[in-house]
């Protein structure tokens, strides 16, 4: 019997994370969020960070990136030279972008008046 609701109890953990995935996030070119790298040298993964050969390439401080896909722990990511890779989520932070400066309208500058006879003083018809 106790085996029987420990197997029951597996069996409905494996349905629940099957159903719910795994916590990942999936973006689309007009939806991917702009990051920017705020470490002074990150690590990026081509094929994740449980790769064999250590990371392919570093990230620098100020580099940005565009989030294709968030995992748990690290980000999918596109850098500036079109490569994909993964990148620590820690590492990231959202780019942002400059607030709207506020246009000023020019002061009107003194217009000459017509040069119409009609309507300098002291003309009469």
């Amino acid at each position: 019997m106790k085996l029987t609701l420990q197997l029951t109890s597996l069996a409905l953990m494996v349905t629940l994370l099957l159903v719910t995935g795994c916590g990942s996030i999936e973006y689309n070119s007009s939806n991917s969020p702009k990051m920017v790298v705020v470490v002074e040298r990150t690590p990026f993964f081509h094929n994740g960070p449980a790769q064999g050969n250590g990371p392919d390439l570093s990230l620098m401080k100020g580099d940005e990136v565009e989030v294709l896909r968030k995992e748990l722990g690290y980000s999918f990511v596109r850098i500036f030279d079109g490569q994909n890779g993964y990148v620590a989520n820690e590492a990231l932070k959202p780019l942002e972008t400059p607030a709207p400066q506020a246009t000023t309208k020019p002061k009107p500058t003194a217009v000459p008046t017509s040069t119409n006879p009609a309507t300098k003083p002291g003309f009469r018809y």
